[in-house]
Formats: structure tokens, C-alpha cells, sequence
């Protein structure tokens, strides 16, 4: 693969907010994990533990563990000044969320006994870090396999909210030595997202040294924040 072609699967990734309820190939399933089994991790450690979830009943199960939070989460949401508010966050405004149509949930674990693996002033000082950098390069590899295979993903970090973990450990048998990192719902796109607005490049380059001419302003830093929250693009 050239730099254009991994460019254009790069750009070609995209959050998929509705899903077809077609099923996918198992092996399209495989292919995804496949990619995330090579990602990097600190200290090659390779945390990460997969359940794949295709039983209706238990993904209602799981949506019903994240719904339960979304009363809270609303209250939580609306102490923040409006233009920061995330009104359709995880259903809260009412409606069924979109990747519930999708026909797979992976749900990404990692376990947390593999931080003894790190260099000892690496794990004293940054042994989660590490280990949630590591889940991410794995989620996006994930993401990315996807994409190149005709299909859309939405990352889903609802299930990481420790009410919302807990109960979907018991229901799925998760030893407790294994975190719930976030879920992946995957499936053939419904709906093709809209352009996806990104920063300039060269506003983010600082050559040899910081250019504080590029360093936003506070009410910069804030109106972007409500023009990508206004989006909900990810």
C-alpha cells in the first residue's frame, strides 16, 4: 500500500450512526480482530481481550445496562453552559441509538494484570496510560480493518461507565481482572456520513519549536469544541 491509498482509507473512516440489520460474514469479523492482534502495545504486553457479540437479546441487555446511566448522564450534561452540552449523547434525548440495528458489538477488554510488564518506573508513573494507549491503537486498527472492508463502526464508550461495566460483566462472565476499555458496533452502513470537518495541518505543525501564533485562544479552543460537538463527528 502507497501513502495515498492508506490516506484514503484513513480518510475514508468515519463514524457510522446508522446501521443496516444485515448480517456480516464471520470472517469479516475475524479479519477485524486479526488487524487489532498486531497493534502496538508498551512493552508488547498485548492487553486486549475481545467478545464478540451477535445474540439480539443480549445486545438489548447491554443497551439496557447503558440506558439505565442515560438519566444521570443528561443531569450531568446540562451543568455544562449549553453551547458545550452534548444533547444526544448515548440515546438521552429519547431515542433508540443508532448502532443498536448493527449486527455485531465487540466489546474490547484489557487486562489490567499485564501492566506488571511494563519497566517498573513506566508502570509506577504511567502503567494505566500505557495501558489505554494500547487499547486505542488496537480500537483504531480495529476501525480501520473495518473500513477496509466495506463497512461502517461506531465507537461506544457507554460501556465503560463502571455501573454499566459491572453489569455487563456479570452478564457476560468477564473475570475481574479484565477492564472493559469501550465497544465497537459494526455492520454494513445505513446512512453515509456527511463531510467531516478537521483542523488545518498547518495549524497544528510547530517546526523546531512552539509558534505560539498557532496556540488557540481559550474562546477559540471553545467555539471549536461547540461547532464538532454541534457535528457529533468523530
Amino acid at each position: 500500500m502507497n501513502y495515498d491509498d492508506f490516506l484514503e482509507l484513513v480518510t475514508r473512516r468515519r463514524s457510522t450512526r446508522r446501521f443496516k440489520p444485515d448480517p456480516i460474514p464471520d470472517e469479516y469479523v475475524d479479519k477485524i480482530i486479526e488487524a487489532a492482534r498486531w497493534s502496538p502495545s508498551g512493552a508488547n504486553v498485548q492487553p486486549w481481550e475481545f467478545v464478540i457479540i451477535k445474540d439480539k437479546v443480549t445486545k438489548d441487555k447491554i443497551y439496557e445496562f447503558i440506558s439505565e446511566m442515560n438519566p444521570i448522564n443528561r443531569k450531568v450534561e446540562l451543568t455544562r453552559p449549553a453551547e458545550l452540552q452534548h444533547h444526544g449523547s448515548h440515546g438521552a434525548s429519547g431515542g433508540r441509538p443508532g448502532y443498536m440495528e448493527a449486527p455485531v458489538f465487540i466489546i474490547a477488554c484489557s487486562d489490567l494484570r499485564k501492566m506488571e510488564g511494563y519497566p517498573l518506573s513506566t508502570f509506577l508513573i504511567k502503567g494505566r496510560h500505557n495501558h489505554i494507549s494500547a487499547m486505542a491503537s488496537a480500537f483504531l486498527y480495529m476501525h480501520l480493518a473495518a473500513t477496509s472492508l466495506g463497512l461502517g463502526s461506531q465507537w461506544i464508550s457507554a460501556t465503560n461507565y463502571v455501573l454499566t461495566q459491572a453489569r455487563i460483566r456479570g452478564l457476560l462472565g468477564i473475570p475481574e481482572e479484565l477492564e472493559i476499555y469501550d465497544t465497537m458496533a459494526v455492520g454494513y452502513p445505513a446512512l453515509q456520513p456527511g463531510p467531516r470537518l478537521v483542523r488545518e495541518r498547518e495549524g497544528m505543525m510547530h517546526r523546531e519549536r512552539f509558534d505560539p501564533s498557532r496556540f488557540g485562544t481559550d474562546e477559540q479552543v471553545r467555539q471549536f469544541i461547540a461547532t464538532v460537538i454541534g457535528r457529533v463527528e468523530r
